[in-house]
This record gives C-alpha cells, structure tokens and sequence, in this order.
C-alpha cells in the first residue's frame, strides 16, 4: 500500500503531482501521510510551487503559496476578475502645503503614474504590508496597508507646492522597497514634476512628515517619464521632452546626484514618440522612431552607454507601408522581474509596435522577435504593457478603457483543469473561457474620485471611454493589478467567484484580503464599489471572419443559481452571463 511505503519514495511519487489540490487529497488519505506531507514545512507544497510556478518567487509559506497561486492561476483560465475604483477617504493624512493657487484651467484629466509593492512582515501568509502610491496631478496619493494579525491602513495626501499649473503634475512615481534604503515605517519614494528635479522623498505614515533626501539634477529640461531597476544597486532613468535620457545611481550619498550617462536625441523630429525602459540595472531599450535603427539596445556602463543592438522596423513582418508610425514603440516590459529564470538580465522583453502589434524580443536569438500578439478588432495602439502571473500579460489600450489579456505560454504552466474531471462526457471546448480576451472598463468614475484635486478637470458622467495608461502589481505573486486611467486609479483583482464564497472563503478573505466579504446569503459583497466589466473573446489573429463575442458581467447582486451552474459547465465564471443560444435567425460562429 502507499501508506506503508518508506517516506522518502512517497515524497519523490507526490512532486509529479499535478496541483495542490492532488497534494491535499493525499493528505487527507490518512494520518502517516499527513504527517509526511506536513515534515519539513509542506515540503511537497514547496516542491509543487517550484515546478509549477517555477518564476514566481514567493516567500516561504509554501501551502499558502501554493493556494494563492492555483487562486489566480483558476482565475485567469475562469476569467475571474472584479473591477473597483480605488477612491482617496475623508479623512486622508495631508501633508505639505495645504493652501494651492491653480494658475491655468486645464481641460484634459491627469495621467497618473502609479507604483507599488508588498511585503511579508510576519509569521504568515496574511501577515504582509502593501504600500501603493500614485501621482494625482500635483499631489503624491500615498495608502499603507498592513493585512493579517496586526491590520491598520494609512493615507496620505502630499502637496510641496503653493503655485501649481500643469507643468507641476507628477509624470513619474517609485517606491523604493525594503533593499533600496528603508529605514522603519518610513517609506522612501522618488517622485519627478514635469518641470523641476527629480527628488527622493521619505514620508512618515504615523508622524505625517516628510523629508527631503536627494535632487537628481535635470538641468531645466522638462520631464515626461521616469523608470527605475529592481536591487540594491539601481538605476533610475529619466526620459524628457526632447528625448535625451539620463541615467542616476540611486546607491549614492549625495544631496544632488547629477547623471553619470546620458542617451541624446540626436535629431529633433518625432521627439515625443520615443520611448524607452530599463530592461536590467545595467541595460535600457530605446525607441528611436526612426525606419532604419527602430529599437536600441544598449548596456549602462558608469562612464556612458555602449549600444549593442539594433532592431529595424524592416525586419519585421509589416504588410503594410513601412513608416514612421509603424516604426514607433509605445510601451517596452521586461519579462526578468517575473520570469527569474533567464540567466541574462533583460534578454526576453516585450514590445508594443506602432502597427498595434506586441512582439515578444528574445537578444539571445538572432531573429528580430519570437513571437506577436494582436487584438484584430482594435484599433488604438497600446500604451502599456503588463507582465502578470506565470504566463500571462496585460495591455493598455489608447482608448475605450480597454485591458488586453494575452497568453504567453512559454515553458511550463499551469492548470487548475488538471485537477478536474469534466462535468460532462464531451464538453464544448468553444464554450470555455478562451485565452485572448479583451475587457472594457467601460463605468461611470465615482463622483468623488477627484475630491482631493483643486479645482479637478471636470467631466461628463459618462461610461469611461479613455485610455489605460499605466499597470503596477504589488508583488509577483499578488493577484491585483492598479491601472491608471484618466484622474484615477481603477484595481483588478483577479478571483474566482466560486473561491471567495465557496467552502474555503474564510481562507481567502484571511489571507488574500482583496476587500471582498460575504454575506449570510452566500453571495460577495463588496467593501467600495466593484463595477461590471464587459468584454469580447478575440479571434485568432489570422481569422477574419470570425465574429467576436461580446460578454457582459452579471452584478454580485444579481447571480442566480443557474449562473453557478453554467460556471460548472462551461468553465466561465458565474459572474459572466451566458451567451444566448444561437437561434434559427442568428448565425452560429
């Protein structure tokens, strides 16, 4: 029998198990193997999180980890999403100046810049700090965060400025976490105004004051974005207006750092097109704009830039009339962060394309681009790219408030289906949830989204209709994406409807903590206000002919029985309405 079988050789059987649940019914066979499954601080769960979630580096809780991850993981597969907008409080910390002349009136809404992260600060996987941070036009909107044993939230509102125009909003946001110079409960920040230096900041939550640590000169240029490398030693960039980009060492000492490199923009046309992004401490991708060199890949050297990579848009496989719009990049993301595999920092990245196509670049390959990805049915080009989960992404658009869900599948992944027996002898593959989608954050802003802003750039009440600017996640294992949309910030959190209000809900409002409670009824409840979010199943990039469909999510006030029965079924979550059966007047796709 298996029970009676030496430890060691149960132990080298259950790693080739499959999910967590696999290794939980193992346990649950009796006591001896519950014992061995629990030696060794769940050894098994470790083994499981390792082989399946081989990128994904979390900290040592490893059954939790194991659940947290299957949990979002289940939810990307189901489509498990909850949209909220997050909302600064009445009773918001200010800090700074208080009184504010605005000296223009500007018509067009903020573009925040949004960081964040989290960490694990206690004996469990609950037990964990997230600290968020954007900037809300002029203002730093800050929110700790403390789940598990010892909960208690913070936030802050800082203002340094007495005269503001638009020249002052924040075009760039960092916090810098535990390894980058944290002292306490005091966190660090580097924050940039479009018009002044970039400045690192510490603030204090519990003593609501704050302190000027560094300037990173910028000599009178005006600012447009900012990006920092993960580590102790890193790199801060800043990408201005004319597009020249400097370089700073963050690991420095001095009041005023200047910048130990610089890229110049060598010609002043299309200066505004380019991009560019820090791929590794040591390594940055610039957008030229131009036909002949469109992508740049260059190493960071401590007396200048050395270029070692040329990507041109002929090399591509545009169909199209090959132009300067085409040879545009608007967003660049490292895969390094969350794929910790690759041996040479910054090797695997992705791309958005002018053609409105995401490339995935690999420098270790000599061809130009692995692999591309498209939604055919929009046609905004994509202003951010997200790496999310295991073997995923998330894309920005320029319009419509439309969050792109891509596959990348490389390597091993994983499947929460492997642990299931099919409901029904020949389920309907077209019926599942399919792996390109596109969903709208098509809601109307809460009219008190902008209370802290004087004076704000008001609107209509209208469906959100605007572009996607910028994606954070807290850690790599997190299940929530921030999004910057025009004057505020909406959240993801990617959850199974059946997770939050099934057997094992009080695990989940423990240790995920996303704000989602339940009722005596059974059914979710939200703390602030969760929005429904439509969206539509892409064709495959080669068909097209092929109808999208468009799906609507139910509200959590709203869910029938039926719904849980159809999310058996057909694999969506019940929170997704069924599509209406194809009648004798409606075409079957």
């Amino acid at each position: 029998m298996l029970s009676e079988l030496p430890s060691e050789i149960i132990y080298h059987v259950a790693i080739y198990l499959p999910t967590a649940n696999a290794v939980t019914c193992l346990a649950q066979t009796c006591r001896r193997l519950y014992k061995i499954i629990a030696a060794d601080e769940y050894r098994l769960f470790r083994a499981l999180v390792h082989s399946r979630f081989p990128c994904t580096p979390t900290p040592s809780f490893w059954k939790d980890a194991a659940c947290a991850l299957t949990s979002r993981s289940r939810a990307l597969d189901r489509l498990g999403v909850i949209g909220r907008f997050v909302v600064l409080p009445k009773n918001v910390t200010r800090i700074g100046c208080q009184e504010v002349t605005r000296r223009d009136n500007p018509t067009l809404g903020y573009r925040p810049a949004i960081d964040s992260y989290e960490i694990w600060n206690g004996a469990a996987w609950a037990d964990r700090k997230e600290v968020l941070a954007w900037g809300a036009a002029h203002q730093l909107a800050i929110r700790v965060k403390q789940s598990g044993a010892h909960q208690h939230e913070n936030w802050m509102l800082f203002n340094d400025m007495e005269d503001v125009s638009s020249y002052e909003d924040i075009c760039g946001v960092h916090l810098l976490q535990p390894e980058q110079n944290k002292d306490g409960d005091t966190e660090h920040l580097i924050f940039g105004r479009r018009r002044s230096d970039i400045i690192h900041l510490a603030i204090s939550p519990n003593q609501a004051s704050h302190e000027y640590k560094q300037k990173f000169k910028t000599k009178g240029l005006e600012l447009d974005r900012t990006d920092i490398s993960r580590g102790t030693n890193s790199t801060l960039a800043a990408h201005f207006d004319d597009g020249s980009i400097a370089f700073y060492n963050t690991a420095t000492t001095e009041d005023e750092v200047e910048a130990f490199a610089w890229i110049r923009n060598e010609t002043s046309t299309l200066a505004r097109s380019r991009h560019s992004k820090l791929l590794s401490p040591s390594r940055v991708a610039v957008a030229t704009g131009e036909i002949e060199n469109s992508l740049t890949i260059s190493t960071i050297l401590p007396d200048g830039v050395c270029l070692d990579r040329e990507i041109a848009v002929h090399s591509l496989d545009l169909q199209e009339r090959v132009n300067r719009i085409h040879a545009g990049v608007t967003s660049i993301a490292s895969l390094n962060e969350i794929h910790q595999h690759i041996d040479s920092p910054g090797d695997a990245f992705l791309a958005a394309w002018g053609d409105r196509t995401i490339r995935l670049h690999d420098l270790r390959s000599p061809r130009s681009y692995e692999s591309t990805y498209r939604d055919t049915t929009d046609m905004n080009i994509m202003y951010c790219v997200h790496p999310f989960g295991n073997d995923h992404f998330l894309a920005g658009s320029s319009g419509d408030g439309l969050v792109k869900i891509f596959d990348l599948r490389m390597g091993s992944t994983y499947s929460y289906l492997d642990a299931q027996t099919p409901p029904s002898p020949n389920p309907k593959r077209d019926d599942r949830p399919s792996k390109d989608f596109s969903m709208f954050l098509s809601a109307n802003l809460p009219p008190d989204i902008t209370r802290h802003i004087p004076h704000p750039r008001r609107r209509g009440q209208q469906p959100y209709r605007g572009p996607i600017y910028t994606m954070s996640t807290p850690s790599p294992s997190s299940p929530t994406v921030y999004t910057g949309i025009v004057d505020g910030v909406a959240r993801l959190d990617f959850a199974s409807t059946d997770d939050l209000t099934g057997p094992a809900k009080e695990w989940y409002e423990r240790n995920l903590d996303l704000g989602i409670q339940t009722g005596q009824s059974g059914v979710a409840v939200a703390e602030d206000q969760v929005f429904r979010i439509a969206g539509y199943e892409r064709p495959a990039q080669d068909d097209f002919t092929t109808t999208s469909k468009l799906r609507t999510q139910h509200g959590y006030w709203h869910l029938m029985p039926n719904d849980r029965a159809n999310e058996v079924v057909t694999g969506w979550d019940r929170r997704w309405e069924p599509l209406a059966k194809p009648g004798a007047w409606r075409r079957h796709y």
